[in-house]
Parts: structure tokens; C-alpha cells; sequence
């Protein structure tokens, strides 16, 4: 199933670049994330502490008018969370890695942009670490896709350097197996990077 989805991204990434290749421009991006876990359910409601990880990947921009835009992306993040200490949880940290697609509808002028749109995640690894204990793969206990909302601005220079920051919002539960029945999991988080496009300035 997931090398289905995975292929599908692929495919709907370079078909939507592909379909607009007069006034479509590629490029690459890199940064960092903030990434946290909700629990909620089962008589409790816990956000985890944020963990700080990385993403990286790349990305077309696809005019639809002098202003208007799809912007399809095609990267790697890692998320998860900390526990802080929490009781529930201990003192440790979950390790999550997505291979990510996300299909976002952008407003651009001189420069400046803001992009929203859905996104979908395909699970690629899944670690508990405990303090000063083993690491413990964990992925039966999450589901292989995630799904979440994308919404950010950013700046692009006329050279193609440029930067954003933006928010994923998780929308479905992730999580699954007996040590969460009944409990919710989500994951949100922030990313904030640079990017490149090779052939364009500031559109």
C-alpha cells in the first residue's frame, strides 16, 4: 500500500508540473521543523513537548494567472514529539519520519506568497527513546498515511533564493494497536527553510 501511494505522488507531482511546462518553475527546499503530538481520548488530553527535526525536498510553482499559483511538493520530514517528563508518558521522545505530499494553492506578488491546501503523509519509521534506554521501533502502533492541512507565507528573491515558514495542522488519528485503543494521536507541527528555484526570479 504504501509504495502504491508513494507512486501516486510521484506521478501527481510531475503530472501537474508536467501539464503547465511553460509557466511552471522547479526548485529545492530545506529547514527545520517543530513537530508535537496530541493525545487525547481515553480520559486524557496530552501535548507532548516539541521536537526539533529537519525536512527537505522538492517543489514546483505552477502559474495559474499573474497571481495565482499550485505549488505541488515532494519531501521528506521528521516529526514526532518530546514527553517532558509527562507521567503518562515518561522521559523520552517519539521519532517519526514522512515521505510527504502536499498540493497548495498560492497568492504571490512581488515576491511575497501565501499558500493553504491539503497534504498526505506516507510513514516511514517509527522510535521510541526512552532516557538513557534502548530505542524501540514503533511503527505497528502508527498508521501509514497522514493527512493535514498546510498553510504558510513566504518571500522569494528575484535570483530564486527565498524563505517561508508554515503550520501543519493534523487532521486524521494516526494512531492504532492495542497501547492506543480509544486514544487519538494527531500530528502538528511548524517548519521554517530556504529555497531555490532554478529558473525563476521573484514571481
Amino acid at each position: 500500500m504504501k509504495k502504491v501511494i508513494l507512486l501516486l505522488a510521484v506521478v501527481t507531482f510531475i503530472g501537474f508540473s508536467a501539464k503547465a511546462q511553460t509557466s511552471a518553475t522547479f526548485g529545492f527546499k530545506a529547514g527545520m521543523t517543530g513537530s508535537n503530538m496530541k493525545f487525547s481520548g481515553s480520559g486524557m488530553s496530552i501535548s507532548m513537548t516539541t521536537k526539533i527535526g529537519f525536512y527537505a525536498g522538492a517543489m514546483a510553482d505552477i502559474g495559474i494567472s499573474e497571481n495565482f499559483g499550485i505549488q505541488p511538493e515532494l519531501y521528506y520530514s521528521m516529526m514526532g514529539a518530546k514527553s517532558g517528563n509527562d507521567p503518562e508518558f515518561g522521559n523520552g521522545k517519539v521519532d517519526l519520519s514522512y515521505g510527504n505530499l502536499p498540493i497548495l494553492f498560492k497568492y504571490k506578488s512581488e515576491g511575497f506568497s501565501a499558500f493553504l491546501g491539503p497534504q498526505i503523509g506516507v510513514l516511514f519509521s517509527a522510535k521510541d527513546k526512552e532516557s538513557g534506554g534502548p530505542t524501540v521501533d514503533i511503527k505497528n502502533q502508527f498508521k501509514s498515511t497522514d493527512f493535514s492541512g498546510i498553510i504558510g507565507a513566504g518571500y522569494t528573491l528575484t535570483n530564486g533564493f527565498g524563505f517561508d515558514a508554515r503550520y501543519q495542522l493534523g487532521f486524521t488519528n494516526v494512531g492504532k494497536g492495542s497501547d492506543l485503543q480509544g486514544v487519538t494521536v494527531k500530528n502538528n507541527g511548524f517548519m521554517v527553510g530556504v529555497h531555490y528555484f532554478f529558473n525563476k526570479g521573484a514571481k
